[in-house]
């Protein structure tokens, strides 16, 4: 132990970075404390971990995962933290890190404030105290997150803005301590640009193509947005952006009460509300668009988003060409009386002021055929034995099975070694009868699927067993319609049709024989 590192762990969250004024929760002296402590105990502190601006809700932090790594590597003896609650305020998992993690690591944990030392000889007492201060700290926490739920709950209904960033077209307004949105003339002139030329008949794409041609700052530069690694941000204006100004109903002057939330202070992902359910407050803020352009314009959004639904979006997308002409064939759709809907492929090229003469052609009738034509490829150009026998190989090779049986062995001999120890602290009186037969069932039970798992790998080193495996799925590829679809795309370069019904296949690969093949 002695040639092990003793380190400093400190943690300072966003909301303590909000009150430095209460010095007690800085880094600097929560080091302060430590430092003096350790010079008291003769101690000294090789090296510090420090999270700046992390919640102690969870354990998600690059500091505090660098210091278990370090742990579980066998370098730190000793960890230091001014209180428990820079350690963590999750009464379960910080529990779990002081009552379980650092003894089963050989670490030594100390909490100054608390007066809390893991190697005391009075830790049974100081365990106790531990868990009733942990728990406090958890409940602190449970209150913190309710308090600040009311107090942006009250705000909204007063009318009050709580986002960071007003939605582009406004800006923020202090006054009277209280934050509203006032309108951004020059941002507010584009947005109206926007719905008015969506509820003319445009198209997102369109509009925002005209925007960016007319050299319009899009709204991550213009609003100077500070980036987000969880966030995707657009550079130029794109559909995307059009859609959620489009749908954002701020412009009318209301505010979205939540778009968010969290079922309890716990949980780390927030859980999305969609539109239709969000609740809103009228009247709260100067308005850029009336309600009837707004509903005009998103309007005009579902009829287009309905047509965007009627798109074809099957195997032959752009692949399919006219013998005739070269032109690409065209998707046509035709809905039946029973409600199913049939794709065809037409050529609409007009030359003199008359169509291409060339026929259509059915989807189903092309999937058929060319599906056809690449099982009978496969199956007369492709020597099925030599391909699988070098892919069994290879498998073989990457699988490395001598090392995972290598592996599995001492993971077994561990459990075994572990579970003769259980008995040996049973026997001692160490552990109780109760926890020893859980713990006990735990390795049993990991023990068994290693064992299990041994034995597959075993019997999967054998080459026969694995090409028989390989030539297996290789008959049920040749003869699955749906899989030989999913690689057409990439085997396919084009599909030419004829008048005459020839269909002409062009393939993007060499197999030493022509690369076209015709059909009728």
């Amino acid at each position: 132990m002695n040639n092990k590192l003793t380190v400093a762990y400190g943690r300072l969250s966003q909301e303590d970075i909000n009150k430095l004024k209460e010095f007690s929760s800085s880094i600097y002296n929560q080091l302060a404390i430590i430092k003096s402590y350790t010079k008291e105990m003769g101690l000294h502190v090789d090296k510090k971990y420090i999270d700046d601006g992390y919640s102690g809700v969870n354990f998600d932090r690059p500091a505090f995962e660098k210091l278990k790594d370090d742990i579980e590597s066998g370098i730190i003896g000793t960890v230091i933290t001014k209180d428990m609650s820079r350690l963590g305020r999750n009464f379960i998992e910080t529990a779990y890190y002081i009552g379980e993690y650092f003894p089963r690591n050989n670490v030594r944990y100390i909490a100054i404030n608390d007066q809390f030392d893991s190697d005391s000889p009075d830790i049974h007492e100081q365990q106790i105290m531990m868990e009733i201060k942990a728990l406090i700290n958890d409940r602190y926490v449970k209150d913190v997150s309710t308090k600040r739920k009311q107090v942006a709950e009250a705000k909204t209904q007063e009318g009050q803005f709580i986002g960071f960033i007003a939605p582009y077209g406004y800006k923020i307004k202090k006054e009277n301590g209280k934050r509203t949105l006032e309108i951004d003339d020059y941002a507010a002139g584009i947005v109206k640009r926007i719905f008015s030329e969506i509820a003319s008949g445009r198209t997102r794409s369109e509009v925002a193509d005209g925007l960016n041609r007319d050299g319009i700052i899009p709204p991550i530069i213009y609003m100077n947005i500070t980036q987000s690694k969880k966030k995707k941000y657009y550079f130029d204006w794109s559909d995307k952006i059009i859609y959620r100004i489009l749908k954002n109903k701020t412009y009318i002057g209301k505010i979205v009460k939540r778009k968010s939330f969290k079922r309890n202070y716990h949980q780390k992902k927030r859980d999305f509300i969609p539109i239709r359910d969000r609740e809103t407050i009228n009247n709260c803020h100067p308005v850029i668009i009336t309600e009837e352009l707004f509903e005009s314009a998103n309007n005009r959004l579902k009829i287009m988003k309905r047509k965007v639904k009627n798109d074809y979006s099957g195997l032959f997308s752009k692949l399919v060409i006219c013998g005739e002409c070269g032109n690409i064939m065209t998707v046509c759709r035709r809905k039946r009386q029973n409600g199913n809907v049939k794709y065809h492929f037409a050529c609409t090229k007009v030359r003199n002021r008359k169509h291409c003469s060339n026929r259509t052609v059915a989807d189903s009738k092309l999937q058929f055929i060319v599906t056809n034509a690449l099982k009978g490829l496969i199956n007369l150009y492709i020597d099925k034995d030599e391909i699988t026998t070098k892919a069994t190989k290879n498998l073989l090779k990457w699988e490395r099975p001598n090392l995972k049986i290598a592996n599995l062995k001492e993971k077994i001999e561990l459990h075994n070694a572990n579970i003769r120890n259980l008995y040996l602290k049973k026997t001692t009186g160490e552990i109780a009868l109760d926890e020893f037969i859980e713990k006990k069932e735990v390795e049993s039970l990991f023990k068994e699927q290693s064992e299990k798992l041994l034995q597959e790998v075993i019997e999967s080193k054998n080459e026969e067993t694995r090409k028989e495996e390989l030539l297996e799925k290789y008959n049920k590829f040749v003869n699955n319609d749906y899989l030989i679809n999913e690689v057409i795309r990439d085997l396919i370069d084009k599909i030419i049709v004829y008048k005459d019904n020839t269909i002409q296949i062009s393939f993007k690969f060499g197999i030493g024989k022509p690369k076209e093949i015709k059909l009728y």
